[in-house]
């Protein structure tokens, strides 16, 4: 490496240095960090409900168990119960429940009267869930099997919080706050002709702007992923947790979903950082890129490809399956079927972010400074 690269990489190391600091601490960025937390609350929220409901499901086992002299229930004791059965034949085959609550609703009846519908549910345990019977005017109107989440049921929440809330809304946005700001924060603050007037290529500010913008994006969004998968992963038992991680590939799952995340945050923050350099207005091209990558999944094969979160979708380890009967655009949304190959994804994502790197280095290269026009 001759003399000329080694001193631009110190430069740039330089550069980073500076930026890193105001990047991760910045009081203009203080909403992405509550924006990345906003799922984790959640499974912690939702990991707290479960074991509630584990410990309550327990102590109901006890007293039903009790109250029939030793002979717990079984799920066959409730797929033989029938529609219309009274509370009384309820009780009786079932003993008390081991809790109840009663509601009632307005409706109308089919001549159009309308009437008040009184009801009940009783609840009941089993080792393996818990069952809901719902009661209306003092006959069996449904039994629900309020199961626990089980792994399957685990990954695919995981994935459909990380595929339309983390990809879709977190990063894009959390994004748009970093790399906006990289450029526009110091025209805003009147501070970047410090940067053009010390000896420095102006690629290289912009090099060193972009690489802080990217460890602080994915520090953040990493970091979020990863406390997810510990939260979720804490709410499996252990023969689950160590099925998954060694039989089912788990660990491959889990690297794929960080590395998903740090190209979203490259290639989202390419496009901001390039935006922030062309327009006074960086909310309109946010607000079109957020448009065009929404409506994505309805547009032609040829068009998809103009985008990013096209290509991060093809990368994701978990494929969510629409349900039969959902409608075609629903499920045009839920699953692509014209998705690339992953390595033909990863090219076009370093390809697009590096795009735009190049349009960003050729306008700052010209970017003449006019604080007054800000």
């Amino acid at each position: 490496m001759n003399d000329v690269w080694r001193s631009r990489l110190h430069q740039t190391a330089a550069v980073f240095r500076l930026e890193i600091g105001k990047t991760l601490f910045s009081r203009r960025g203080l909403w992405i960090y509550l924006l990345a937390a906003l799922p984790v609350v959640l499974f912690v929220m939702a990991g707290i409900f479960a074991g509630h409901r584990a410990s309550e499901r327990a102590s109901w086992i006890a007293s039903e168990t009790a109250a029939r002299q030793g002979q717990p229930l079984t799920a066959a004791d409730f797929s033989a119960l029938l529609t219309g059965m009274s509370e009384a034949e309820v009780r009786q085959r079932l003993g008390p429940p081991a809790d109840f609550n009663t509601f009632s609703f307005p409706s109308r009846t089919p001549q159009g009267r309308r009437i008040r519908v009184h009801g009940l549910n009783f609840y009941y345990a089993v080792p393996e869930a818990n069952y809901e019977i719902t009661l209306l005017d003092g006959k069996v109107d449904a039994v629900r099997n309020r199961a626990a989440p089980g792994f399957s049921e685990l990954v695919n929440v995981f994935a459909t919080v990380y595929q339309f809330f983390m990809l879709r809304l977190a990063i894009f946005f959390g994004c748009l706050g970093i790399f906006m700001n990289l450029f526009r924060g110091e025209l805003l603050d009147k501070s970047l002709h410090f940067y053009f007037l010390a000896p420095i290529r102006r690629e290289v500010v912009l090099a060193g702007k972009f690489l802080a913008g990217l460890a602080a994006a994915g520090l953040i969004f990493l970091t979020s992923v990863a406390v997810q998968i510990v939260v979720l992963g804490a709410q499996l038992p252990p023969p689950s947790r160590a099925q998954f991680l060694s039989v089912q590939n788990g660990w491959h799952q889990i690297a794929a979903y960080l590395a998903i995340t740090l190209l979203a945050c490259a290639a989202y923050g390419a496009f901001f950082c390039a935006a922030g350099l062309f327009t006074k207005n960086p909310i309109l091209p946010a607000a079109i890129l957020l448009v065009w990558e929404g409506i994505n999944p309805f547009l032609p094969a040829l068009l998809k490809k103009i985008s990013i979160i096209y290509y991060l979708n093809a990368l994701l380890p978990t494929r969510l399956n629409a349900a039969p009967g959902t409608p075609s655009l629903l499920s045009l949304l839920i699953s692509d079927p014209d998705a690339l190959a992953p390595l033909w994804a990863i090219l076009g994502l370093l390809c697009v972010a590096a795009v735009l790197l190049v349009l960003a280095a050729r306008r700052v290269r010209r970017l003449e400074l006019d604080y007054t026009a800000e």
